[in-house]
């Protein structure tokens, strides 16, 4: 038993660990889309973060970067490797939700006269706001010869929008080779993609790191939990 007392404390030591900002707060790249058992994933390595509240993947993005300008990006991109699909079969999103503002202590709502605007393939535009989604579904691509996808839509911000970051949530869903339903595979859960709107590295980060350390009162019954498993592994080693 004091075995077992020592990997429960070994334990409580990675789980706060983990949840530290310097481990959560990284930049991660693409979504990378794969098939497990007929249903879609994202980030099938689990390396990307996850939000707390709803549980969902978190992925990166910057308005602002050198290819889009002050309020356009291409990033993250769409990458599935040779033999994830079978050749022609598409891959589309599904925009869901509304769109989230972290003004730099906190994350709400967007305001109201800020739209998010991703364009598929076939240049038709999902909008989102902070009222809800128009336009949801949109193409990504279509699988090559290989069965491989790996293609970066545009995300644009409109030009009214304050500093800060902007998350939308968006799963993916998929098509056969002519477009058609059913859905060759189960759509992927959903996933949120946060895009900085004019802020420097850290206070970007700082809005993710938000998004995946739970709240004070959550954290202090996590450790209120850890502290009782430690004490009835210690009193089930006295007793033996």
């Amino acid at each position: 038993m004091l075995r077992h007392a020592r990997s429960v404390l070994r334990l409580a030591v990675v789980l706060v660990l983990v949840s530290s900002p310097q481990v959560l707060a990284q930049t991660h790249g693409d979504v990378r889309p794969s098939v497990i058992q007929g249903r879609l994933v994202v980030d099938e390595p689990n390396s990307v973060p996850v939000a707390v509240a709803t549980g969902y993947k978190i992925f990166e993005g910057n308005l602002g970067d050198l290819y889009g300008g002050p309020l356009k990006t291409n990033d993250p991109g769409f990458v599935a490797t040779s033999g994830t699909f079978q050749s022609g079969e598409q891959l589309w999103y599904q925009a869901t939700g509304t769109l989230s503002f972290w003004n730099g202590t906190s994350w709400g709502t967007a305001p109201d006269n800020v739209s998010f605007k991703l364009s598929d393939a076939l240049g038709s535009d999902t909008l989102i706001t902070a009222a809800g989604v128009t336009n949801p579904l949109g193409v990504i691509d279509a699988a090559d010869s290989s069965g491989g996808i790996h293609r970066h839509l545009d995300f644009s911000i409109s030009g009214s929008n304050p500093a800060g970051s902007y998350l939308a949530t968006l799963q993916l869903t998929s098509r056969d080779a002519s477009g058609n339903l059913p859905s060759p595979y189960l759509d992927s859960d959903p996933f949120h993609i946060v895009f900085n709107q004019g802020l420097d590295a850290s206070a970007f980060e700082a809005s993710i790191t938000a998004l995946t350390v739970p709240e004070p009162e959550t954290y202090a019954m996590f450790l209120a939990g850890l502290a009782l498993m430690g004490y009835m592994a210690r009193r089930r080693a006295r007793n033996d």
